[in-house]
């Protein structure tokens, strides 16, 4: 099944208003909360992250301060480069770390999007680790720790669609740990009861 045509009629390279769409799409008002900027220590006006943090999206179950989903967006001019890719993936893996304290949900999603390409990341709450896992690095020569093909699906066709909604209904389906759930309700409620 293909995006709504609001989504699919976006203009190519305008990725910020395209993803800004799907996660409305997705993760809609008023049960969720799609945050275009999320408030780190580097994000802060004169921080180091201040400008390249700024296409990051990070959703919110609405009333309860705890990140569910991430998505950190950069042009497809990263794609080809070995540099531009590490880059990229250090980005969502130094997200999971300033997050971490606050992931109240079992696994906590985080995607890389270069283009319409996207790759995914995922960190359990129990474990405190990441997949993949990150490959080493070396002084001496050059090593492809962000190989391409961990961006392998086109959010914009079949598989990559059918993948990332795959990933919305499951991170809709996980249980809340450890919160305090809206509308008054017991910790321990489906994500998925708010959809």
């Amino acid at each position: 099944m293909p995006w709504p045509a609001h989504i699919t009629e976006t203009i190519q390279n305008k990725f910020f208003g395209l993803y800004n769409s799907i996660l409305n799409e997705c993760f809609p008002s008023p049960h969720f909360m799609v945050t275009p900027q999320y408030t780190t220590a580097e994000a802060q006006p004169g921080g180091t992250g201040a400008i390249d943090f700024a296409i990051t999206y990070v959703i919110e179950l609405l009333g309860v301060d705890s990140p569910i989903f991430f998505i950190e967006i950069k042009p497809p001019t990263y794609l080809p480069s070995i540099a531009a890719r590490q880059y990229a993936e250090n980005q969502v893996r130094t997200w999971f770390k300033q997050l971490a304290h606050l992931v109240a949900i079992p696994k906590l999603y985080g995607v890389s999007a270069i283009g319409r390409q996207l790759s995914y990341y995922t960190y359990e709450r129990a474990s405190g680790t990441v997949e993949p896992i990150a490959l080493a690095d070396s002084i001496s020569s050059v090593v492809d720790t962000a190989p391409i093909g961990r961006w392998n699906t086109n959010i914009m066709q079949e598989e990559g669609h059918a993948k990332f909604l795959a990933v919305v209904e499951e991170i809709k389906q996980m249980r809340c740990c450890d919160v305090f759930c809206p509308c008054e309700l017991v910790c321990g409620i489906t994500i998925g009861q708010y959809h």
